[in-house]
């Protein structure tokens, strides 16, 4: 093609209309003309401008698109030789501020970035000021801060007028690049976002911005995610938001309570060495835990805390105050014997219940825990021999209050031998020629690493030296068993012995299971690793995580020789993953097909509430309470745990899985459609009517009620107000184990104990939630068997029933009454209405208090002269 003059407008605009045929089938000959006549040109910016202008769909382009093209080609050509030099007075600002009319009016932000690095722009940032203010009043936002961001323009635009308004409309990812290169505004809305968390900026003072959802500002816990988000994206030093250090913190502290005397999956000296840790960083939660040990019903394990702590009179609970008058003796207690008195009871506790669990398949004396530098010189030298290595690390939990882990042991495992670097003695003594040969470890080929998870080990050793950080940066020879499980499981299931259908067991546990038909005991990997001394079982439970790898390596070797599978270590799916178009979603497509079958089964005829039985996984937690309500037996799973475990219920009790979305489908694998359902409603309350209907339950007015909402039990004990007003006159709490005089009431469905509180199988009565009105006016209380929680018949009945239940309830006539339902299953109705009688015994001493009470104050009175 012969290249034109290009000195006017007109030839310009010839010039392109000539080209861009060839764009469309022939784009290498496309950019030859391009560079031909951006030559020839006297103003090649002017002609790529023109061009721009000129091109298809200028304003609804792709990447790939003719404009983009031209500006490629156009930076192509000014980055040649001396072109820069030689044609930077034609770019005129007049130029460049017509090359900004365009660029502003891109959805494209690639060709957006493109066109201002190749005009310039940024060298005219005072003149486009103007404009990029006119488009934050007209609430362009994204547009302005991608703008501010790529014409340096950051510090002519506050925190308060473009970042937080983005923040409360939850759009800041939009901003991210913005505050990537600004620091001042990164801190300035961590900052923002901290005394959103702090209640230092209330719903009045956000009223002026047009707050997208406002719930979700007031939650702590979605602001401390965000907060953590930005902390980690921007490596901004935590320290700047104080309210969210100390709701992690409280958090963490929670969360141990929580771990200890809910779960019960860490042992005391563990608890007790991390609630340590955990004042020594955050000296102010010490009031936040002596209201923890009221929650949890244990005021004398507080006790040794308030004279460790030195507390003030004004920051002890009066409840833990009363505790202290009535056991001064626990003040002075030695709380450190305890522990090292209730761990020696643990090792031991280890040897006994190892038949349980997967055990170290090497002598004992074959771990070395390496605490010196000679004897990380000495471990080397066996480490550099062996093919084959089993790499594993601990680190003591953080809690996500910002602070990086740090690994404090180290385990490699070879053939014959485990070794344990414990890196909090190590790290202060060792210098890089110690390091290295470990490093080099890692980028050796020619040995064999073996991990479970093993990038998460790597990330947290990546702290440690630069020699270690180095060698796995170029990790080599590295075998991923988590990944490699997966693949083995889809493709060769047959090549493990065991198989764990209820998925009881979980990570490395399961893998070790599925081989040699014990998990492994994970007692201690909740636990303070960098505690020191390491205990016993600490360390014989990190030499068997190290270990397992070698055995399970060992096993998958044979097991794959017998089943001829070539390579196993390196094996890959066969499951090709194309594009595809979009599909349905799973609600529209097979869930809908297999809850359409499931309704054809349930839809046969009506079920009685008390007569089916569901577990909801916790994608439908809140479904839980509302069938419960109903009367519904229902057993949910806690927060945090799979949905695998409700193959359990189903195997072992036929209870129908309530789930809603992925885990549908995982189900289905294990489960009978008939089994499943996948619930499609979003709220609580629309998927306990879609229940209903689907199941074809019929709810009664004797249902409603009939469960505890809280742990599902179906009995109840009938307590008069009396009974529970003396209760909540004493403190019981914190006192099981001492001596005190019981006395105990004989009620309807239990006996209560007046001294503790607690029933004959040992349930607190959780009487502190009651309102005090409550105990006054109210005759008769109905207390959980099962959790000890106390309903009463108030107005929130009368509202539920003839309110969110009114469509569900079934019963021809809807009667607020207690005669005309039972909320007690197990008490009849005639037992209802009859004035009872209770009994309080001594052993063999019988009193005789009356159930319904018509002056409360009176009964109390003479209970508490009978208990005297």
């Amino acid at each position: 093609m012969q290249v034109i003059d290009l000195n006017t407008l007109e030839n310009y605009t010839g010039c392109f209309l000539k080209i861009q045929p060839l764009f469309k089938d022939k784009k290498d000959e496309f950019k030859i003309e391009m560079q031909k006549n951006l030559a020839a040109s006297a103003n090649p910016y002017k002609m790529s401008l023109v061009g721009v202008k000129l091109s298809p769909n200028l304003y609804k382009c792709k990447t790939n698109s003719m404009a983009a093209n031209i500006l490629v080609e156009l930076q192509h050509f000014i980055n040649q030789e001396d072109n820069k030099d030689k044609f930077e007075s034609c770019l005129s600002q007049e130029l460049q501020k017509e090359a900004f009319q365009v660029a502003i009016r891109q959805k494209n932000s690639g060709l957006l970035k493109l066109m201002v690095k190749v005009y310039q722009l940024v060298n005219i940032r005072e003149h486009l000021l103007p404009f990029v203010k006119d488009l934050q009043d007209k609430g362009h936002l994204k547009e302005v801060c991608t703008l501010a961001t790529l014409l340096s323009l950051q510090p002519e635009f506050s925190t308060a007028e473009l970042i937080v308004p983005l923040f409360l409309q939850d759009r800041l990812s939009l901003a991210d690049d913005f505050l990537e290169t600004s620091p001042s505004h990164k801190k300035e809305i961590l900052i923002f976002i901290d005394n959103l968390i702090g209640k230092k900026i209330t719903s009045v003072d956000l009223e002026k911005y047009n707050v997208k959802d406002l719930k979700k500002m007031r939650s702590s816990k979605q602001l401390c995610n965000i907060v953590a988000r930005l902390l980690k994206r921007f490596t901004v030093d935590p320290s700047v938001c104080p309210h969210f250090q100390k709701h992690r913190a409280t958090g963490g502290l929670r969360f141990l309570f929580y771990k200890y005397y809910v779960e019960k999956t860490i042992q005391k000296q563990t608890f007790c060495s991390l609630v340590d840790d955990a004042l020594k960083e955050h000296p102010y939660l010490k009031i936040t835990l002596m209201h923890l040990f009221i929650e949890y019903c244990d005021l004398a394990a507080a006790l040794p805390y308030v004279a460790k702590l030195q507390l003030a009179s004004q920051d002890i609970p009066k409840k833990i105050k009363d505790t202290m008058l009535h056991f001064p003796e626990l003040l002075n207690q030695n709380q450190h014997q305890d522990h090292n008195l209730k761990h020696t009871q643990e090792e031991e506790m280890w040897d006994e219940s190892s038949e349980e669990f997967y055990p170290l398949s090497i002598p004992f004396e074959k771990v070395f825990l390496i605490d010196t530098v000679d004897g990380l010189v000495k471990c080397t030298n066996d480490l550099l021999t062996s093919p084959l290595l089993g790499v594993d690390s601990e680190w003591k939990p953080t809690f996500g209050v910002g602070a990086q882990e740090q690994a404090a042991l180290l385990q490699l495992a070879t053939t014959t031998q485990v070794f344990l670097l414990d890196l909090i003695s190590l790290q202060p003594v060792l210098k890089d020629c110690h390091w290295r040969p470990i490093g080099e470890l890692f980028s050796d080929p020619q040995v064999t690493k073996l991990g479970y998870g093993i990038r998460g080990d790597f990330r947290v050793l990546d702290n440690l030296n630069a020699e270690i950080k180095k060698g796995l940066s170029s990790a080599k020879n590295v075998i991923d068993l988590d990944h490699t499980k997966g693949i083995l499981l889809k493709e060769y299931p047959n090549i493990f012995s065991h198989s764990d259908s209820g998925l009881s067991h979980k990570g490395l546990s399961e893998l070790v299971y599925r081989c040699f038909g014990l998990p492994l005991d994970k007692r201690e990997q909740f636990s303070n690793w960098a505690a020191r001394p390491l205990t016993k079982s600490q360390i014989m439970y990190a030499a068997i995580d190290a270990r397992c790898l070698i055995d399970t390596h060992t096993y998958l070797s044979n097991h794959a020789q017998d089943l001829h599978i070539a390579d196993w270590k390196n094996i890959k799916s066969n499951v090709i993953i194309k594009p595809e178009k979009k599909k349905k979603s799973l609600k529209q497509s097979d869930a809908n097909q297999a809850n359409a079958e499931l309704k054809d089964v349930k839809m046969k005829g009506p079920n009685c509430a008390a007569d089916i039985k569901f577990v909801c996984d916790t994608m439908v937690q809140g479904l839980a309470k509302q069938l419960r309500s109903c009367g519904i037996d229902t057993e949910v799973l806690d927060t945090g745990k799979s949905c695998d475990h409700c193959i359990k219920y189903y195997e072992r009790e036929k209870r129908v899985v309530l789930t809603r979305g992925s885990s549908y489908t995982r189900l289905r694998k294990y489960i009978p459609a008939e089994y499943v359902y996948n619930v499609q409603s979003e709220a609580a309350k629309q998927q306990l009517v879609e229940i209903v209907v689907v199941f074809n339950i019929k709810v009664t007015l004797s249902d409603v009620f009939a469960r505890c909402s809280k742990c599902n039990s179906d009995s109840y004990m009938c307590v008069p107000a009396s009974v529970l007003i003396t209760l909540s006159a004493k403190t019981y709490k914190g006192f099981w184990g001492k001596t005190v005089k019981d006395e105990w009431v004989e009620c309807q469905g239990g006996c209560i104990n007046l001294a503790t509180g607690r029933s004959r199988s040992g349930v607190l009565i959780q009487v502190e939630p009651v309102p005090d009105s409550v105990l006054q006016s109210i005759e008769v209380f109905y207390i959980c068997c099962q959790c000890g929680k106390c309903y009463w018949e108030g107005s929130h009945h009368s509202r539920i029933v003839s309110g969110r239940l009114k469509d569900i309830i079934e019963d021809d006539k809807l009667v607020n009454s207690a005669d005309n339902r039972k909320i007690l299953r197990q008490i009849s109705e005639k037992e209802a209405e009859d004035e009872a009688t209770v009994q309080a015994v001594d052993e063999p001493k019988m009193v005789t208090i009356p159930l319904s009470l018509n002056d409360s104050s009176a009964s109390s009175d003479a209970l508490s002269d009978t208990v005297n």
